[in-house]
Order: C-alpha cells, then sequence, then structure tokens
C-alpha cells in the first residue's frame, strides 16, 4: 500500500495524489460528470458522493463556498472563501498528520482546487472508504448498558489522548467518531480539525461540549455524557494537569452543554 504523494495537475485541477491513483483521476473533469455515485450530502456549499471504483469505494467531497449562510456573513465567508488556501488541502494535511500520529482517519488519496476565469474557487477532497461503525450507530443499535458504558469509556480515553496529541476535532459528534476492532480512534469529516497550542484548551472544552449535546440529543439523557465525562478525567488522571483544573474544566462542559440543550428547547435533570 503506498504511502508516497505526487503533485496533481489535469487541465483547471491542481493539488495532490496519492502514488497509484493517477490512471483513475486522469481525466478529473470527465471521471466527476461520469461518476455520479450514491449522494450522501448535498447543499448550495457543498456535496458529498460515495462512487466505487475498480480500486475500491471512495468518497468525494466537492466544495463551493465556505457556508450556506445569508445576508452580511454571507458576503463575508464568501470573501474569506476566494483569498484563503484550498481547503481540500487543509483536509489532506490534517488527514495525513492524524496518521502520522497514530490515529486512524479516512486515508486520503486527491485533494485539488480549481479556478473559474473569474477567480472563484473550487476544491474536491477525495477519500477511501472506512468500514468502522460510528458511534452514533453504534448506539441506535440499542445495546445494553454495559456496552453503552464500555464504548463510551474507550472512545473518552482515545478522544483525551487525541487531544493530548495536540489535535481538536473541528465537528465532534457521535456521528464523527468511531472505534476500530481494537477500540482505536476513528476521525471522519476533518474539515475543521486542528493540531495548534494556541487557544488548544478551549477548542477542546467546545469540542468535548459538542460531543455532549448530539450525544444526549441522541440518548435524551445527561447520564451518558456524564459517565462520558468521569471517563474522560479518569484518562486525564495521568496528565500534567492538577485534579482541579480538570474538574473545573469539565464542570465548564457540562454547564455549556446544558446552555446548548437549552438553547434548543430541551431540559433534562
Amino acid at each position: 500500500m503506498s504511502n508516497t504523494y505526487f503533485s496533481f495537475h489535469d487541465g483547471r485541477w491542481n493539488g495532490r495524489i496519492l502514488d497509484g491513483w493517477q490512471e483513475t483521476f486522469s481525466n478529473l473533469d470527465q471521471w466527476l460528470a461520469r461518476n455520479s455515485g450514491e449522494s450522501i450530502v448535498r447543499f448550495l456549499s457543498r456535496e458529498v458522493r460515495r462512487v466505487e471504483t475498480d480500486q475500491g469505494v471512495v468518497y468525494v467531497k466537492l466544495l463551493y463556498s465556505g457556508s450556506e449562510s445569508s445576508g452580511l456573513k454571507k458576503a463575508v465567508t464568501a470573501v474569506k472563501w476566494f483569498l484563503k488556501p484550498s481547503r481540500a488541502l487543509a483536509i489532506f494535511n490534517i488527514s495525513n498528520e492524524i496518521l502520522r500520529a497514530g490515529f486512524l482517519c479516512p486515508r486520503p488519496l486527491v485533494a485539488a482546487r480549481h479556478r473559474t476565469i473569474w477567480g472563484w474557487p473550487t476544491d474536491l477532497f477525495v477519500s477511501e472508504e472506512c468500514l468502522d461503525a460510528t458511534i452514533a450507530q453504534r448506539l441506535q443499535a440499542n445495546p445494553g448498558e454495559e456496552t453503552v458504558r464500555a464504548l463510551l469509556s474507550a472512545t473518552a480515553a482515545e478522544l483525551h489522548r487525541f487531544h493530548q496529541a495536540g489535535f481538536v476535532h473541528g465537528d465532534c459528534t457521535p456521528y464523527n467518531l468511531a472505534l476500530n476492532a481494537q477500540n482505536k480512534l476513528v476521525l471522519f469529516d476533518n474539515d475543521r480539525t486542528v493540531r495548534s497550542p494556541w487557544l488548544r484548551r478551549r477548542l477542546e472544552l467546545r469540542s468535548l461540549a459538542a460531543f455532549g449535546l448530539r450525544l444526549t440529543q441522541l440518548t435524551q439523557s445527561l447520564e451518558p455524557f456524564r459517565f462520558f465525562l468521569n471517563q474522560y478525567a479518569e484518562a486525564a488522571g495521568n496528565a500534567p494537569k492538577s485534579s482541579h483544573r480538570v474538574a473545573a474544566d469539565l464542570r465548564q462542559v457540562m454547564n455549556l452543554t446544558r446552555k446548548r440543550l437549552r438553547e434548543r428547547g430541551i431540559t433534562l435533570p
């Protein structure tokens, strides 16, 4: 299995490609036109397709703009999208950092960008399919309480290890995290995942609160998230941070999660 990437230049597209996939994507515009595949997500700003190829199933993400916002926010977002470097290449870079650090995510195959004659960018990111069931999928199968606790305990330990390595997932929810057969963390949808020491604590707390919000919506109870936070605190016990600081951080996470639940009209004991 090759882990070597090369520069990719195909018509109007420029980026990076994994060795061995050059022939498949030798005419990218024609390939995209022929391979609509199964639509997974389709918005004005982006779409995701699941496509079968001779080399296996791939996921194709096309990014047309920065967000689905409107009004002034849309104008600001559009300017940022026009000026900022390729998001596809950013996803490509962080995905490879995740893999090099010993964590798991779908392997990048192609990351490329093209601009229209007016300079408007479109980004493309292609990755291998990963078949590990997400935390949400496993919870939706209605496992017993012991299985749920084991699942959340392993997730908390792995997510803490991920944070200790300097990473923060930008959309940390049970729908974007999985555990493989060896209980190793698998991370999906890494568009906004970062690895940086700057403001990391704040980002970590917000990331945990995002996980708590979606976990609580999924289970209709705060108890699974309380258990998850306790397991995260246990994992943090060996980290160079006082237990008082950890406890204060996790209280802040729970308070933020409750606030977000109230904003959505959800009140739980």
